[in-house]
């Protein structure tokens, strides 16, 4: 695992291979495949290294502000080695640590008032938010000034206020979490109208 992500963090997900693992680690590709019997499960050993890196956050009484501190520490982790947002698309959640993350999250959904039934859709809009955030952010961080200043050029004044790109990450990121819950609380509210009516 730490040969892969020294792989990742040099040449990126396009980079990583079986045989490049292999070369890393001064053995033949063929004796990776005792412990993987592909990408996808390589993928998923890599996810759950890098999950195991998760900081996970203290239990608070607000669910709110739990899921506020685990979706920081979820990003910090993704940020924390090149391509880990592609690593992390590409595999399935179903390694211990990983399953210990998403059941703590998931947990605090419950106690916000989430029903049971949309679980898993507001748990995949919240993770699919931060995975596409981090892409974004590493993106605009990995491009040049001259880049960026190119890029500008070519777009119109009206534009260049949907595409900008954001001058402080962290509070765009936490802007993101609010407005999803903004969303979230006032669809539940909306719900406790209907069946008081």
């Amino acid at each position: 695992m730490e040969a892969s992500v020294k792989i990742l963090n040099c040449k990126g997900i396009e980079g990583l291979s079986m045989r490049t693992i292999a070369k890393e680690l001064n053995i033949k590709a063929a004796s990776l495949y005792w412990h993987f019997s592909g990408k996808l499960d390589l993928y998923g050993a890599i996810a759950e290294y890098l999950c195991l890196r998760y900081e996970m956050p203290a239990e608070s009484d607000d669910p709110k502000d739990y899921l506020i501190s685990s979706y920081k520490a979820y990003r910090a982790m993704l940020l924390s080695t090149r391509d880990s947002v592609s690593v992390l698309e590409n595999s399935i959640p179903n390694t211990p640590r990983r399953m210990e993350i998403i059941r703590a999250m998931s947990k605090a959904f419950l106690k916000m008032g989430v029903k049971q039934e949309t679980l898993t859709t507001v748990s995949n809009l919240f993770n699919n938010y931060v995975l596409s955030f981090v892409a974004d952010e590493c993106r605009f961080k990995n491009t040049t000034p001259d880049k960026i200043h190119e890029l500008e050029q070519m777009l119109c004044p009206e534009d260049r206020l949907f595409l900008s790109i954001p001058s402080n990450f962290d509070e765009q990121f936490l802007y993101g979490l609010q407005v999803l819950f903004a969303g979230l609380e006032a669809l539940r509210s909306r719900e406790q109208n209907r069946t008081e009516q």
